[in-house]
């Protein structure tokens, strides 16, 4: 009996101490093992594997990286999450795309127990700094399902030297660019003049704005697809008329890579492309110093801005065996240490003490573009919205139907012949 109590009273000293011990966070809690990512082909995925090591050097856990482009990324993804893989740890979602059906379908692990849980989140996690409009789109009732690790949106780049030369003025409204296209066309007919993303589920995007600057909604006021509504059908027409009439060959086909590549090159003198895309662009010979870029103009009459703002997340899946030491990576990579770090990549931070901390203003101050990009990126915030399909669940479906209408003007079917087509369509996802 002896020997039972003073055992008895060494396991009720440790059970007292430990709440104490437990209250501190360590880095190196985990030390040894291997989480396995898998992550789309981004300008922050290409900075974490370079960063990666040093994840390694702080924590004691090793990274095994694969970097898929989108398409072999999405279907890698659903592979392994409908087949209940546990060799994958953490990956990357876009949660204002995908969110509800992969919420739905259980392919989120929920993070706010960790957050909530001071033996295993830093203490200066602060998951309020993160932009609300992502941490929204990432939140199901009290699950948080992601962390944000960007923000970006769709911005408008120009050749000031072209036009400049061609003595054609900046466009101030939305309505102004076929005139500013067509008079780029007749001071230089072998430049190319406008390109966007033609790409069937692709094209919302970039098309979004179009819409909301002109007063169009892609729901009517009760809820219902909306896009025969006249204010729509005009964002339909000018988005649609400007890849047909001064679009590349084969626009159809094209999404961010193709767009990128040509206004890299100098041959196109417009776009309405992401920001995200920005730190590749400058790796051009040139486009530093000929290149404007703001928010895509307003509406003339309607003075509406509302162009899409949405950021790409981290997240575990649910059957990893490695939660805990998943968990360290999705802080580390989002902290504001490292985000800071990203600044150089292009990757705008979604945590506003890092827009607003000296590495930021220091890193545009080196170049006029940069100012200005990140001004933009501050708008977008500001005014942007998420949404950039008609109300479903069903949102790649969605996406499809509209750009699919878009298709089909440019190919010449009437604007409100494909707009009633495709609102039957988007009908049957509701």
């Amino acid at each position: 009996m002896k020997i039972k109590y003073v055992l008895g009273a060494a396991a009720l000293s440790v059970a007292l101490s430990a709440p104490v011990a437990a209250q501190t966070f360590n880095w190196r809690a985990h030390e040894g093992q291997t989480i396995n990512l898998m992550l789309n082909n981004h300008p922050w995925s290409q900075a974490m594997r370079d960063l990666a090591a040093e994840f390694t050097a702080k924590t004691g856990i090793k990274t095994q990286i694969e970097i898929f482009n989108e398409e072999q990324f999405r279907a890698r993804l659903t592979t392994l999450m409908q087949g209940k893989s546990a060799d994958l740890d953490v990956y990357m979602s876009l949660t204002s795309r995908e969110g509800a059906i992969f919420e739905k379908a259980g392919w989120y692990a929920d993070l706010a127990p960790l957050i909530a849980d001071k033996t295993m989140t830093m203490p200066d996690f602060n998951y309020e700094d993160f932009s609300a409009s992502i941490r929204a789109a990432s939140t199901f009732g009290t699950k948080i399902v992601a962390l944000p690790i960007n923000q970006e949106g769709p911005l408008f780049y120009w050749r000031k030297d072209i036009f400049e030369k061609c003595k054609v003025a900046e466009p101030k409204a939305i309505e102004d660019l076929p005139d500013t296209a067509k008079a780029l066309k007749a001071c230089d007919a072998s430049m190319g003049v406008w390109a966007a993303r033609g790409l069937r589920g692709a094209i919302p995007y970039s098309l979004t704005a179009f819409i909301n600057n002109q007063g169009g909604s892609y729901a009517t006021p009760d809820g219902k697809p909306g896009l025969s509504q006249p204010n729509t059908l005009k964002g339909l027409a000018l988005y649609a008329s400007l890849l047909k009439d001064y679009g590349p060959p084969g626009a159809l086909n094209h999404t961010f890579t193709q767009v990128i590549e040509l206004l890299g090159q100098g041959r196109i003198a417009m776009t309405h492309e992401s920001s995200n895309e920005f730190a590749n662009i400058m790796r051009f010979p040139g486009r530093a110093q000929d290149l404007g870029v703001k928010v895509l103009p307003p509406g003339r009459e309607t003075k509406i801005s509302k162009p899409v703002a949405i950021g790409w997340t981290v997240t575990m899946s649910p059957n990893s065996q490695r939660k805990p030491a998943s968990w360290y990576f999705l802080q580390w990579a989002t902290s504001r240490e490292i985000q800071a770090k990203l600044i150089a990549n292009g990757v705008a931070p979604p945590r506003a003490s890092v827009f607003e901390g000296q590495e930021f203003n220091k890193w545009i101050a080196e170049m006029p573009i940069r100012k200005a990009w990140a001004d933009s990126l501050i708008e977008i915030g500001k005014t942007g919205t998420g949404v950039y399909q008609s109300p479903t669940e069903r949102v790649p479906e969605a996406r499809d139907i509209i750009g699919t209408a878009v298709q089909e003007i440019v190919q010449g079917a009437s604007p409100a012949d494909a707009a009633r087509k495709a609102d039957e369509a988007l009908a049957k996802l509701q």
